[in-house]
């Protein structure tokens, strides 16, 4: 006589998981919904076990309200699209950006590095040999 509540507590358990999944998580409508039914059950178990009958109806109003604000509230933001972050992904013909030969326009490295420019033959003021003739001894 114990399977038939086991099979039947089992099966609500899963067309409830089932129905979860169906749901939308940045909907603040669905949520509101989804907490205000779980604000309503815990709400009347508390309320019948604590005042009866009529603490399990208030409980369950209560709860319910509680539970519609607070799914409604607490809804995240969307994420940003596919592609937002790191742009196109990359395939076999084209590598990602940042990876591979630079592009055609970044010909010459950028100043600081490498060689110095052309202008800058001769070292700084105050480094190397003294400027003019030199010293006689």
């Amino acid at each position: 006589m114990t399977k038939r509540p086991i099979a039947c507590g089992a099966t609500a358990v899963a067309l409830i998981l089932t129905l979860a999944g169906c749901t939308n998580p940045y909907d603040p409508a669905q949520r509101a919904v989804g907490g205000g039914l779980l604000g309503a059950g815990a709400g009347a178990a508390i309320g019948g076990a604590v005042g009866g009958g009529h603490g399990a109806a208030l409980g369950a109003a209560i709860g319910g309200a509680t539970g519609a604000v607070t799914g409604a509230a607490t809804t995240p933001p969307p994420p940003p699209p596919p592609g937002a972050y790191y742009g196109p992904p990359g395939g076999y013909g084209q590598p990602a950006p940042g990876y591979g030969y630079p592009p055609s326009g970044y010909a010459q490295p950028a100043p600081g590095y490498g060689y110095p420019p052309s202008g800058y033959a001769q070292p700084a003021p105050g480094y190397g040999y003294p400027l003019g003739p030199p010293p006689s001894y």
